[in-house]
């Protein structure tokens, strides 16, 4: 089990709002793998999750956590 801290350090780092599904949609929030799932629908459009900092340092394994919900 890997919990993403909701921290600064992982806010600075995170690359949500670069996404293409975050882009292609009216997202926002960012930190969905800490945070959870968005609010808004998502309509998945391709998922920048493997190129991120935070799930790199955490080694996270899924994505599109701004539908899926975060990482547990």
């Amino acid at each position: 089990m890997v919990t993403v801290p909701d921290i600064p350090d992982n806010v600075k780092q995170c690359i949500c709002p670069g996404c293409p599904t975050f882009k292609g949609s009216k997202l926002t929030g960012i930190l969905f793998c800490a945070k959870g799932k968005a609010k808004e629908s998502v309509k998945q459009q391709g998922c920048d999750c493997p190129k991120c900092p935070v799930w790199k340092k955490y080694g996270l394994k899924d994505q599109y956590y701004c539908s899926n919900g975060k990482a547990v």
